[in-house]
């Protein structure tokens, strides 16, 4: 068992990414990385691929649309979403799915006043922004401390159609202050 003080992070739809081997070993202090995807073959696969070589990773099968109870109601201090919000929108009714989702992340997102919720996707339409900030700002269950910041600039996605996007915890006041992504990331404390 992983311990609970160590920094967090839940990539959902993981499928067979490489992103959470790269997310395991590029920090300076051990982080628990959480891989969750609904297909079993996914995570057999990147079990086998990752679970010998990374001591601090977890393996769960489950459904993202069903955050809190698939993940036992732990908390998270990074969750990172790489294309799962791409592939719900290819659904009929696929602002329920993203409601479900979104939800879910603001559970069990840290309530520490930098968590951060990343976003890679397609590039979001205007209405689909619109979507996921009054997501953010609607409910008794939404935390109103989630903020989005929309196609932030990452070296390398200037010829891309991927966007990086993040929701992150902070006071009302600093909303629309972007901090130095990487600092925040690597300054756990």
């Amino acid at each position: 068992t992983i311990a609970p003080e160590m920094p967090s992070i839940l990539l959902v739809g993981t499928g067979n990414s490489a992103l959470p081997r790269i997310l395991h070993d590029a920090f300076d202090t051990p982080v628990r990385v959480t891989c969750l995807d609904y297909s079993p073959v996914c995570i057999e696969m990147i079990r086998s691929m990752y679970s010998d070589l990374c001591p601090n990773m977890d393996f769960v099968l489950g459904d993202a649309t069903r955050l809190k109870e698939t993940v036992d109601n732990e908390q998270y201090d990074v969750i990172v979403d790489k294309g799962l919000i791409d592939a719900l929108m290819c659904g009929e009714g696929f602002d329920s799915d993203i409601e479900k989702l979104m939800c879910g992340i603001d559970e069990v997102l840290t309530k520490r006043d930098w968590g951060m919720s990343i976003l890679v996707c397609f590039q979001l339409s205007k209405s689909n922004r619109n979507f996921l900030i009054e997501l953010a700002n609607r409910g008794e269950s939404h935390n109103p401390n989630l903020f989005w910041d929309f196609d932030i600039p990452v070296e390398g996605s200037e010829k891309g159609r991927a966007t990086f996007n993040m929701a992150r915890r902070c006071a009302p006041h600093e909303k629309n202050r972007i901090g130095n992504v990487d600092h925040m990331i690597t300054d756990w404390k």
